[in-house]
């Protein structure tokens, strides 16, 4: 016997949804103003009013305002579905909008803002109408909310709407009375933020009143002032098919005239820094393979274009053309990545404290090559209609029902993947004009340096005492152990070995992140935040240990450390369906003896075959005609000085000069970080040969191979 049963919800839930989904006053205003977007308005006007008894807010529109039917049906029915599935459809000609809103929650955030709201409505061809409600008393006199009714009333002389159409919200009751100057100029900050300033929203303006306290609202500047005096700006474009164009402009300050302007502009194909938001999708992962954007990842987003501007924060660049407190001061609250969708603004993005691009923490590893959004003003477009496909059941950009971001779905990894693999094409394109900057400045490291006396064992001491004060032993406690004994040890090594290796860049690396760990410490930085840190630390000193260890000279021949590197990495060229080749292992090419320490060879050639691997897929991906190929030839005549192993791919070739492709943290790799070629060469240099950088043309290789050609040269004849 079935025994059916009704879900029951209690009126106080009216005030649970009003108060709890949406987090502060300014996002109710917010929201209700994004409400008049979906009604067709093209006027809004903000009222907050706190000199009238009692004080209130308004927040009026010209939009198609609601008949007897809309209020019944649609306004006071929550979760309605009239801009959900089937019924999302554009608004009329001429602006023909497509709805911001989806939950059928959003008007109850006037529950925010006070007690007592008052609604004036009007639609074409139809009465004004006027809704009076007293949330308190209407929670009071109503055990559950099929219970909780108001009054319709038909007004028989219009009270505001006359000749027009619109809807008037009026809030009084108000639960924050004591707004201050810098809640009033937050609000008018962020009703101004709310469309975007890079693209034309036809026809919708939004106006905010404080009477009595116009001053404090005077002196707010206008976003255009604050672009002129970025560094850097970076415009781009993804469209559907996944083409990639983009604009790079460098404009230094007027002041330093020894330094030259540079732009450029390209169509080209979007290259994926390594993915970690999509380890977990099953449905995914295989997307997380991929080298450049491709038309599928875009399922559920839709084309993205973007506009972002970049401020180099040290004084004496931000004020070189004066104003320096004026600048600063709009930065603090105004950077960030904001993201619009058909020009509306999606909150929280772009808040200040928000990174949903986690920019912050890979700053930390590269600060000198990398933005936090506090020195970025950036706007992210989306196509609303495009940015969802429900009837395919494909993810798709959804925000959450309290307004603040995304669902954080397949899609939504998709998206922040793309955005943040745009941002490194931008860090990279920059890195040479930064360097120029720094240059003229006379400190090429913009790094804050510990001071002299603050040596390796006193940080890691204070590191120690911070971890212990704030309970992170198990988090981070034995990495920073074995951090300080391999930190020690490998600074014996280099100094006591006579070997003469130049990793004193990485032994500051290790220092100034062991400086920065602490003062994260200090700051109460997220466990994430601390984790990742160390972890980017242990990882630092284990890339290096093979040139520390005890390597024995060996004498070998050429064939057997080619052959035991490139064994294990079968599986993975076969996956990635790259042909390798290896001529000296099938007799084909002449093979010889030389004598080194076995491990650090196999580990050079190892990061060789592996950015070969790298480059060439890349050009695959950009080709389907194109099947990627590596190439291992010796060449024992080639070079006075001795035999060599050439490792040759039929990627792009090399776009970094032979002298900053060796330096420590300089790639051109998305997501790199730069320390492949730099420790191949601190491999060669200590066996006595050399790294040479040269093209397949040069060595007469076979014309499979048009990429790059990489020679380590051993000064050592055949035997």
């Amino acid at each position: 016997m079935q025994n059916n049963r009704h879900f029951k919800a209690r009126a106080h839930l009216l005030k649970l949804l009003g108060d709890q989904l949406i987090g502060n006053d300014r996002l109710a205003i917010f929201e209700l103003v994004k409400n008049a977007y979906d009604a067709n308005a093209t006027e809004v006007n903000v009222l907050l009013d706190l000199e009238s008894n009692p004080p209130k807010i308004r927040i009026q529109d010209n939009g198609f305002g609601m008949d007897i039917e809309t209020i019944e049906n649609k306004w006071l029915e929550l979760g309605t579905n009239s801009k959900r599935g089937d019924n999302r459809k554009p608004t009329p000609p001429p602006f023909e909008r497509l709805p911001l809103g989806e939950k059928g929650v959003g008007r109850l955030a006037v529950h925010k803002l006070g007690t007592k709201l008052k609604l004036i409505t009007r639609s074409e061809g139809n009465q004004e109408y006027s809704i009076n409600v007293d949330w308190p008393e209407l929670i009071k006199s109503s055990e559950y909310i099929n219970d909780a009714s108001v009054d319709i009333v038909a007004n028989v002389s219009p009270v505001e709407y006359l000749n027009n159409t619109g809807t008037l919200l009026e809030v009084t009751g108000l639960h924050q009375i004591d707004w201050t100057r810098r809640d009033v100029r937050a609000l008018a900050k962020l009703i101004k933020s709310l469309v975007s300033p890079f693209q034309s929203v036809y026809d919708f303006k939004v106006t905010l009143k404080v009477p009595g306290r116009e001053s404090w609202l005077s002196d707010l500047p206008d976003v255009e002032d604050i672009l002129d005096r970025a560094i850097w700006s970076f415009e781009f474009e993804i469209n559907n098919d996944g083409e990639f164009s983009w604009s790079y402009k460098f404009n230094p300050p007027f002041k330093f005239k020894s330094i030259g302007k540079r732009s450029l502009d390209k169509k080209d194909f979007l290259e994926l820094s390594p993915s970690p938001y999509l380890h977990e999708e099953s449905d995914q992962k295989h997307l997380s393979d991929n080298l450049i954007l491709s038309s599928d990842m875009l399922s559920g987003i839709g084309p993205i274009k973007g506009k972002c501007y970049f401020y180099y924060l040290r004084k004496e660049v931000l004020g070189a053309d004066g104003n320096y407190a004026y600048i600063k001061d709009y930065l603090n609250d105004q950077t960030g990545i904001r993201i619009y969708r058909d020009g509306i603004r999606v909150f929280n993005y772009g808040e200040p404290g928000d990174d949903w691009l986690g920019l912050n923490l890979r700053r930390i590893n590269k600060p000198t090559e990398m933005f936090g959004p506090n020195s970025i003003i950036s706007g992210i477009s989306l196509n609303l209609r495009e940015s969802f496909d429900v009837a395919n059941g494909v993810d798709h950009l959804q925000e959450k029902t309290n307004r603040e971001g995304f669902d954080e779905n397949g899609a939504y990894k998709r998206f922040r993947w793309i955005v943040s693999s745009i941002f490194d094409k931008f860090f990279n394109l920059h890195r040479t004009d930064r360097e120029e900057i720094d240059r003229y400045l006379g400190d090429i490291r913009d790094v804050k340096k510990p001071s002299p006396d603050a040596t390796f064992e006193k940080l890691i001491n204070e590191v120690n005492g911070e971890i212990k004060k704030h309970g992170l032993e198990k988090e981070i406690g034995n990495k920073i152990d074995y951090i300080n004994s391999e930190y020690l040890r490998m600074r014996e090594v280099a100094l006591n070995t006579g070997k003469g290796l130049n990793l004193s860049i990485i032994f500051h690396e290790v220092e100034r992140e062991i400086f920065s760990l602490n003062t994260a410490i200090k700051n109460q930085a997220t466990r994430d935040v601390l984790i990742q840190i160390s972890e980017h630390l242990v990882s630092l000193l284990e890339g290096f240990q093979p040139l520390l260890r005890r390597n024995e000279q060996k004498t070998f021949e050429i064939s057997k450390v080619i052959q035991n590197t490139v064994s294990p990495m079968q599986r993975r060229l076969q996956y990635h369906k790259i042909i390798l080749s290896t001529p000296i292992l099938t007799k084909e090419d002449i093979d010889f003896t030389i004598t080194a320490p076995y491990g650090l060879v196999m580990s050079g050639i190892q990061n060789i075959i592996e950015n070969a691997m790298y480059w060439s897929r890349l050009q695959a991906e950009k080709n389907s005609t194109h099947s990627p190929a590596i190439g291992i030839f010796t060449l024992v005549d080639c070079f006075e000085e001795g035999p060599a192993i050439v490792i040759a791919d039929n990627g792009p070739g090399f776009s970094l000069n032979p002298e900053d492709a060796i330096k420590p943290f300089v790639t051109d790799r998305p997501g790199g970080q730069g320390l492949g070629l730099y420790f191949v060469n601190l491999v060669m240099e200590n066996i006595g040969g050399r790294l040479l950088f040269m093209t397949p043309d040069e060595l007469e290789l076979p014309s499979a191979y048009a990429g790059a050609a990489v020679v380590l040269l051993f000064k050592t004849r055949k035997k």
